[in-house]
């Protein structure tokens, strides 16, 4: 109500997380939309956001990974399924988005829709797991479960590579969406000498590519709600606050970036410092990535700069073994090889992999390769 305390609301949408279900009236809407197949669509994505200045030419687009058929090796009959389970994902997208809008008309009706700050951001890229059940059931039913899987997932993390869980772009590089008309004033050239250089005019509004992280919401809300954070609570210490505000961003300047974006997903692993990347894949080989030229981490330079990448390597161990506190068993070094992904029907072999071992040949597989630091 009006001259109430400022409110600050998390919502937090199932959908559209698997199991892919929908009304069938909304999946109707959605028939034949991408019966073009993931290859075409893919294609469509990249250009509309290049078209759209969401990112900057340079950023190329990467290949489609040998565990992803072409869309025209599918049958018929596949083509028709997996063209079915996106129809479904679109039409769950639909109904969020229109419970969204009734969030906001009801902001209206309150009269605090411009001054209220809106992030909307997804936790994770697109995920490749293929945990179908009960595929003979319409996915209005809800016995139902339906899932997409690496085809479509490759679609959604365009123009990235991998999936939700790896460390890579395709995982973690979620867009923020900032709303706030009587707060944002980020304009180009605002801020004066400590202007983001980055910012830019596009069809979708002012974009900028100063990298966040999730830790930085409640800096944020602190900020704008002139709130302090607790040092201790009862006899509890608490942890330093790890986020920064984003309100130098909303106000188009540049801010102190963090030294570093420690990431972590079981045996998934990155650090990001500054334009450069670490990260590996189930435990697998280290590879480190120029951001700054190569945002879709398209050429491993850990050769490259062997030094830079062993010391952002033990940076990660230490804040795994310091800040996030995993257990021994957590932080065992890298395979040394690429590993293994495995998502269901359709895998990643990785590299270094030896042919089975024939019966009765009496020999013992050879050592793998020595572990990376």
């Amino acid at each position: 109500e009006r001259g109430a305390p400022p409110f600050l609301l998390y919502v937090a949408y199932n959908a559209p997380h698997y199991p892919l279900q929908a009304p069938e009236q909304e999946v109707a809407k959605y028939k034949g939309v991408f019966d073009a197949g993931w290859d075409e669509l893919r294609k469509q994505r990249y250009q509309k956001q290049l078209k759209s200045k969401l990112f900057p030419r340079d950023f190329k687009l990467s290949p489609r990974p040998r565990h992803v058929p072409s869309w025209k090796s599918l049958s018929a009959d596949e083509k028709v399924w997996e063209a079915r389970r996106m129809e479904v994902f679109a039409a769950m997208v639909d109904v969020v988005d229109q419970n969204i809008g009734r969030l906001i008309s009801h902001l209206k009706e309150k009269g605090e829709w411009e001054n209220t700050l809106f992030l909307f951001c997804s936790d994770n890229g697109a995920c490749p797991f293929e945990r179908t059940r009960g595929k003979d059931l319409q996915p209005w039913d809800p016995e139902s479960y339906w899932c997409y899987d690496v085809g479509w997932a490759h679609v959604g993390n365009t123009p990235f590579r991998l999936y939700k869980q790896n460390q890579h772009e395709g995982g973690i590089s979620s867009p923020l969406i900032a709303h706030w008309p009587k707060g944002l004033s980020a304009k180009v050239g605002n801020g004066a000498g400590n202007a983001d250089k980055s910012l830019r005019q596009s069809p979708l509004g002012m974009v900028t590519d100063q990298p966040g992280h999730l830790i930085d919401f409640m800096a944020t809300f602190l900020d704008l709600g002139k709130a302090s954070y607790p040092t201790k609570v009862g006899s509890r210490i608490i942890d330093p606050l790890q986020g920064k505000s984003l309100l130098p961003v909303l106000e188009g300047k540049q801010r102190t970036a963090h030294k570093t974006l420690y990431q972590h997903f079981g045996t998934d692993r990155a650090l990001r410092e500054g334009g450069w990347k670490v990260v590996a894949a189930k435990g697998g080989r280290w590879e480190l990535y120029n951001l700054a030229e190569d945002r879709t981490e398209l050429n491993d330079v850990r050769e490259d700069h062997p030094e830079r990448a062993s010391r952002m390597i033990r940076e990660w161990f230490r804040i795994a073994r310091d800040v996030d506190r995993l257990k021994p068993g957590q932080l065992k070094p890298g395979s040394g090889r690429l590993s293994p992904l495995r998502f269901g029907k359709r895998n990643e072999p990785g590299e270094g992999l030896k042919a089975p071992r024939k019966k009765g040949s009496g020999k013992k597989n050879q050592k793998s390769a020595s572990p990376a630091s």
